[in-house]
């Protein structure tokens, strides 16, 4: 084809820049497409690493702004001695540790760990479940920061945490059977139940009698006819509670006394 002249020259392609220059020139990392900009919603977001924010590269808006980052740096100082560079923040605190933090984290979960394995410990004497014992240790986490158990039993504290547990989940377990299971006072360990719950906030349900009459009923020699006295006690419970006899009374004194009525009504002495 006569009078077309080609031009080698119109496809060569310009030589690719530097790579080093671009590796010390920009900090910049490739897009994160799980965020999402609150101003023009769209997920082209880049990260600096330099100040750790997240700049959104439709409208420049900042979306994340000193962002925890998981790596670790290290810088060396004056005399040679290398040093942590950032803060450590747990997983489950807001606060941060510094270079001295590793000590009092471990200190804390330290108090964790043995915390659990006492409230393990009372729980498997009182034949509670696991559900109970993460309760329980929940409680106590909140415990430790509040710094509840400053200056107190660490027995009191993990029978009142789960004692708490129990009162939530509506289980026939009472104070006093926290006391038999570690030996101690129930007015001293009601004590610090109490002062727990002031502590919390926490509202917790009345106790219904009717959660004592199956484990009192056992516990009496009432033969085959243990459960027909345990449903009338309960119905005997169900109209005390109509007429406000409950009001003001012990759970386990009113469950007592359905349970004598309902001996004496089925023949029992």
């Amino acid at each position: 084809m006569s009078g077309i002249q080609w031009d080698d020259n119109i496809f060569d392609t310009p030589a690719p820049a530097s790579t080093n220059a671009n590796t010390n020139a920009t900090s910049i990392s490739k897009p994160k497409g799980g965020i999402q900009c609150p101003n023009c919603g769209s997920h082209e977001i880049e990260t600096h690493a330099a100040s750790g924010a997240s700049i959104c590269t439709e409208c420049a808006v900042i979306v994340e702004e000193n962002a925890i980052v998981s790596s670790v740096d290290f810088a060396e100082g004056a005399g040679g001695a290398a040093s942590m560079v950032g803060q450590f923040v747990a997983h489950n605190r807001t606060k941060a540790y510094g270079s001295s933090g590793y000590g009092m984290n471990d200190s804390r979960e330290n108090t964790l760990a043995k915390g659990r394995r006492r409230i393990q410990d009372v729980a498997s004497r009182l034949r509670l479940n696991s559900h109970f014992v993460d309760s329980a240790h929940r409680l106590y986490t909140i415990a430790v920061e509040k710094n509840f158990v400053q200056g107190r039993r660490q027995t009191h504290v993990t029978a009142a945490c789960l004692y708490i547990s129990c009162r939530q989940e509506k289980s026939s377990h009472m104070l006093i059977d926290f006391s038999d299971a570690l030996g101690v006072n129930v007015y001293k360990l009601g004590t610090c139940f109490l002062k727990f719950r002031r502590l919390l906030g926490l509202e917790l349900p009345i106790i219904d009698p009717a959660l004592y009459v199956y484990r009192f009923a056992a516990h009496l020699d009432l033969s085959d006819n243990a459960n027909k006295v345990a449903m009338t006690a309960l119905r005997i419970v169900g109209r005390m509670k109509r007429d406000w006899i409950v009001a003001g009374r012990r759970p386990a004194g009113v469950c007592a006394a359905a349970l004598l009525i309902a001996s004496r009504a089925h023949g029992f002495d």
